[in-house]
């Protein structure tokens, strides 16, 4: 399907004024590695998710976006009968360098919409997954895929990392370019071998600038949309030393079928079933950091209240090393979770 519209693109931000892995990881993450768990989860992982099939949901790292809303996540947690301490938002929507190097969420006025503010609380365990291109709109029309790789925005980096770093947000997972293998995205991967060759160099490059800063320990999530422009992962991926969590963006849309529509959402090419063995052959996490149910009908092709699609979530989580997962509740996938209680029951068990 084609990626949802972005809040950071919408109304609710200002967006004009401003032993796993080579690389170090971030403490939080580091631990989870080391001990063999998924990421602050308390279940064993699974090795083989052919052979062990775990009883019960693992407490990966519930997170979600709520329209980047305090109100919203508080009504969300009264829906779900759960509290969140991870919240996933949006800095995509930046028209210069200025206001890229300084995300929205850390310095609004609004306490509503001040989510540096929230993650930051003494005595909380909070954090955020912040959804970050690779450039402001205002270079995208020359060759920014080739100028980001030979380190022509290398300070700008350093920029946003010294800032995040200075408003405590040091630890969070930064999101780089997510779902850039849809070619409607403003930081797509690229049509020919060349460019997308310059786009993995540009990413990597991104994620050793700002792994430089003093206080910096981020861990990089390479986030593909499910299904759409299936390229052949190798052809986009990073590498190893870059990544630290592998994921994908997967709604129940996009599927014409009303029966056995998880299936066909696991099983499809560059599906989930695809990205979770991708991430274990690269003994990287994994995570869902958008996923929703979606309305029947010709927009979204969606299944609507689809308890089945909840319990193929659910039995991914069980069956993977997990970083976090993200229900994305705004616009369509809130409403219709709002309308689908056979879904909702199963949402709720699986948060618990």
């Amino acid at each position: 399907m084609a990626p949802l519209p972005r809040t950071g693109q919408a109304t609710t931000v200002p967006a004009a004024d401003p032993c796993w892995v080579a690389l170090p990881l971030a403490p939080w993450l580091r631990r989870a590695a080391v001990a063999g768990l998924s990421l602050l989860a308390v279940a064993p992982a699974v090795a083989d998710a052919a052979r062990v099939a775990p009883a019960s949901t693992p407490r990966s790292r519930a997170c979600i976006y709520t329209a980047h809303n305090h109100a919203t996540l508080r009504a969300f947690e009264r829906l779900v009968r759960h509290s969140f301490s991870c919240v996933v938002v949006f800095n995509d929507a930046a028209p210069d360098w200025r206001g890229w190097e300084q995300p929205w969420f850390i310095w609004h006025p609004d306490k509503n919409l001040n989510w540096g503010r929230w993650a930051t609380v003494a005595g909380t365990s909070r954090r955020l997954v912040i959804t970050q291109t690779l450039t402001p709109d205002s270079v995208l029309g020359g060759d920014w895929r080739r100028d980001g790789a030979r380190g022509r925005y290398d300070r700008h980096f350093t920029a946003l990392a010294r800032n995040l770093v200075a408003a405590g947000l040091g630890s969070s997972v930064i999101r780089l370019a997510h779902e850039s293998n849809y070619e409607g995205n403003k930081n797509f991967v690229g049509d020919t071998r060349a460019q997308r060759l310059a786009w993995r160099r540009f990413w990597a490059r991104a994620v050793r600038t700002m792994r430089r800063v003093h206080g910096a320990h981020f861990s990089f999530d390479w986030t593909i949309n499910a299904y759409w422009q299936p390229l052949p992962l190798a052809s986009i991926y990073p590498g190893d030393g870059a990544v630290d969590i592998i994921g994908i963006d997967a709604y129940d849309a996009g599927i014409r079928e009303t029966r056995g529509r998880w299936r066909v959402v696991a099983t499809r090419p560059n599906g989930v079933n695809a990205v979770a063995r991708f991430a274990r052959a690269h003994r990287k996490l994994l995570s869902i950091p958008e996923w929703g149910l979606m309305p029947r009908g010709k927009r979204w092709q969606g299944g609507g209240d689809d308890p089945a699609y909840i319990d193929g979530i659910a039995r991914t989580l069980r069956t993977n090393r997990i970083a976090y997962q993200a229900y994305f509740y705004a616009g369509d996938t809130a409403e219709q979770l709002r309308r689908s209680p056979r879904s909702l029951a199963r949402l709720r068990a699986m948060l618990r």
